[in-house]
């Protein structure tokens, strides 16, 4: 589910999105006003972020590093005409979207809300990525609870906001028509060809989580160092750089199934649609949509019989009432 071929255009495309800033997080997100909806469901981006946020707070115990306190909204730079909310024209920062189930939409805050004061500080005329600051460095003082000052319809409101942990990964949506999804250590993307072919956004949160998976065991950087490896071994003994790191692909890809359905399950979703979404990738006969996939994946029957040993792991601990912790030793 994670296609090399897509991390420099991941990387390329970063610059794009610039506008809209994810609170408390220094990484650019995106502007989900941009994405036009086709009148049935949410535009795209916004989907993607209303089920990647529960995934990132649920894998939260697993982000070692890359934790970070978040309250679930993004803000957006705007101008304001005179007189607005007794502002002389010029900057101002507006709340874009909020997830329905975070701290911020808890405490009442909603989209379009303009953004006042932030713990009695005025940020009128400050620039979107300043305030972001602010609020981060609030945050990462244990500076609870938040307190944002908004105009809301020309009422001004006072909300408190306290801020839950979750794993400091952008989301972003990159437009391929390929079923995929990918992660480098930092960032998940999902294409919009797998937006278009998910059923639910149960399936949707499958290919999220299992993407956060790769972030939370390092995958990514693992590879790197086999590739450091490969090529120094190459160099020194003439070995072949590509053999050996493909052969444990494979089994990354199964240990992201894993710890991916568990990430799942914290968060709430139904893990019984896994199963179904492998099938249906199978009888799509995907192999084409996915580069690369036969040497680097396991098969679609591996996948089940092992997601068939997952599933009942989690809901044998689900019926003794335990915690739903993965055994991470045995993912390493």
């Amino acid at each position: 589910m994670k296609s090399l071929t897509l991390s420099r255009r991941l990387l390329a495309w970063l610059s794009l999105w610039q506008l809209c800033l994810l609170v408390a997080c220094t990484t650019p997100h995106y502007d989900v006003r941009s994405i036009p909806s086709d009148g049935i469901g949410p535009p795209p981006l916004i989907r993607l972020h209303d089920v990647a946020f529960p995934l990132l707070v649920a894998a939260a115990d697993w982000c070692v590093v890359e934790q970070e306190p978040t309250y679930g909204f993004l803000i957006m730079e705007i101008g304001l005409s005179k007189g607005h909310a007794g502002a002389e024209g010029g900057r101002g920062v507006s709340v874009v979207y909020v997830h329905p189930q975070s701290p911020a939409a808890l405490a009442g805050l909603v989209p379009g809300d303009q953004l006042i004061s932030v713990n009695e500080r005025p940020v009128d005329g400050i620039r979107v990525e300043e305030v972001s600051q602010l609020i981060r460095r609030m945050t990462v003082a244990r500076i609870q609870p938040l307190q944002l000052d908004v105009v809301r319809r020309g009422r001004h409101h006072t909300l408190n906001l306290w801020a839950v942990p979750a794993c400091q990964f952008s989301v972003l949506l990159i437009e391929s028509d390929w079923i995929n999804g990918i992660s480098d250590g930092t960032h998940v993307g999902v294409t919009t060809g797998t937006m278009r072919f998910v059923d639910s956004d149960d399936e949707l949160a499958w290919v999220v989580a299992h993407e956060i998976a790769h972030n939370v065991l390092e995958h990514s950087q693992n590879a790197r160092l086999r590739a450091m490896l490969n090529a120094f071994v190459g160099a020194t003994m003439g070995a072949s750089a590509e053999t050996p790191s493909e052969v444990p692909r494979r089994s990354l890809e199964a240990r992201a199934d894993y710890v991916g359905a568990y990430i799942m399950a914290r968060a709430g979703y139904d893990v019984r649609v896994i199963k179904h979404f492998w099938r249906r990738m199978e009888r799509l006969g995907s192999d084409e949509k996915r580069p690369g996939s036969d040497m680097t994946h396991p098969t679609t029957t591996e996948r089940l019989a092992a997601l068939d040993v997952t599933l009942k792991e989690i809901q044998e601990k689900r019926e003794r009432g335990e915690s739903l912790q993965p055994v991470l030793e045995n993912t390493q």
